[in-house]
């Protein structure tokens, strides 16, 4: 590998390791081609490199919020201060009046429409804190801003395009209220905040008036961008302004021993990402995770207005409620070329599909009953779901079988399919298609094959 690509790696590495040591101290709970990471700064990092979307679950003060604000502090080049400034604190009464913007008062009663949009919008990176005491009814407001970086109010948009996005949950209690389906279907993956061992909370706790966050704060600049964002100026020139506010802070953080991330860096490492590619056997068993949330045998296809059935098996399809989205696949590509370049790899494996897709899935799945109870007694690690989603699309039980045993038990005839197909044997391809999809019986990728096919 380049010197010059090992070199980003390093960087990124470097920044998780000292967020890690010196400001959200954690345990590692998550692997990867051999190497451990805590999953809560792991797939924070990923999300900052690729601009997706992420939500963090946990118990109260068990350090979602913080974690999110060190990381978008980071790498992003924003003041700590300034970062906890513009974000959300979710509340009941939340309205889009103020999450996204509001009239111009005093321009309004001379008869003119204008916006003053809330400095949340206004600032790319973003946390959206106690993001489940948001009402349903509201959280629509937010879907578009948070899939595209797009916000819009009276007659007029802001577009920061997709920018890093991280939304904090409690764990259910009387405040809290459910996020709807399209709401969770716009993040990419779910982590848990998790307890940090005992050796590490009496450590927090002697940092009561957490005096170690001065090094990533500067409360000159902080009033500085407030005073830029209360401009009313253009929101080009307001981009403008805080682009040379970050650069200032940068600047100041390298003067302190403390490596950033410029922008050429991220729009190289985004570049590379794009470019890492997936082995045979990551790209196979993603096709069959994919066939067996989208198949149904029963149905046609696999549908939210449609029971789940185990009447052809027990796939995946038969353990959960809904079907796959374009946003999951897309979420799971694309966190796993990052955790590839990420550890210094040229191609996506299994290893980083299978580790990686639990946590692009948990929140997004709703596995029925029958699926919950067959787990719900087990000894684990994570939290009920997460647990779930891990061993179906792993290995699984003997009573329920996971996605990725029966991609090595079927993959040697998928390959087979497929190689027919390439060599122009469309006819041979097509009837060992129908005989491995058994009449509906057999592997749901089989039933896809059949459907090209023909």
């Amino acid at each position: 590998m380049p010197k010059e690509k090992a070199k980003l790696q390093e960087k990124v590495k470097g920044l998780m390791t000292r967020i890690g040591n010196d400001f959200y101290l954690s345990r590692d709970d998550f692997e990867a081609s051999g190497e451990k990471y805590n999953s809560a700064l792991l797939f924070g990092a990923l999300t900052e490199l690729n601009r997706g979307n992420m939500l963090l679950f946990g118990e109260y003060g068990g350090g979602k919020t913080t974690s999110a604000e060190y990381l978008q502090s980071v790498f992003n080049g924003l003041p700590l201060d300034l970062v906890k400034r513009v974000a959300i604190r979710g509340n009941p009464q939340l309205t889009e009046e103020k999450m996204v913007g509001r009239p111009h008062y005093g321009k309004m009663h001379q008869g003119e429409e204008d916006v003053v949009w809330q400095h949340f919008v206004q600032v790319g990176p973003k946390i959206f804190d106690e993001f489940n005491r948001m009402p349903e009814s509201n959280q629509a407001v937010v879907l578009n801003g948070v899939d595209r970086g797009e916000w819009n109010y009276l007659n007029d948009f802001i577009s920061t395009g997709p920018q890093p996005f991280f939304a904090t949950c409690n764990y259910a209690d009387r405040g809290n209220n459910e996020l709807i389906p399209p709401i969770l279907d716009r993040f990419d993956v779910a982590v848990e905040s998790r307890f940090p061992g005992v050796a590490n909370a009496l450590h927090i706790a002697q940092d009561y008036h957490n005096d170690k966050d001065k090094i990533l704060s500067n409360p000159k600049l902080t009033r500085k961008a407030l005073g830029v964002l209360n401009s009313g100026k253009p929101q080009a020139e307001v981009q403008k302004e805080l682009e040379a506010i970050v650069l200032e802070h940068e600047s100041d953080l390298r003067d302190k021993d403390f490596s950033v991330l410029s922008r050429e860096d991220k729009e190289r490492i985004e570049q590379e990402v794009q470019a890492v590619s997936f082995d045979k056997d990551a790209e196979q068993y993603f096709a069959f995770l994919v066939a067996e949330m989208n198949t149904s045998p029963k149905y046609g296809q696999k549908r939210s207005i449609d029971p789940a059935t185990t009447e052809n098996g027990l796939y995946l399809q038969a353990s959960f409620v809904g079907s796959g989205s374009r946003r999951e696949e897309k979420s799971i590509v694309r966190y796993a070329k990052s955790l590839a370049w990420f550890q210094n790899q040229d191609e996506v494996n299994l290893d980083h599909v299978t580790q990686v897709a639990p946590y692009v899935l948990w929140h997004r799945v709703r596995w029925t009953p029958e699926t919950q109870n067959a787990f719900k007694d087990n000894d684990r690690n994570d939290p009920l779901d997460l647990h779930i989603t891990k061993n179906l699309l792993g290995d699984g039980t003997n009573e329920m079988p996971g996605v990725k045993g029966r991609f090595g038990e079927s993959q040697e005839n998928y390959q087979r399919v497929i190689d027919l197909a390439g060599h122009g044997k469309i006819d041979e391809a097509l009837r060992e298609a129908r005989e491995y999809s058994a009449d509906g019986r057999g592997h749901p990728i089989f039933q896809d094959a059949v459907k090209d096919l023909e």
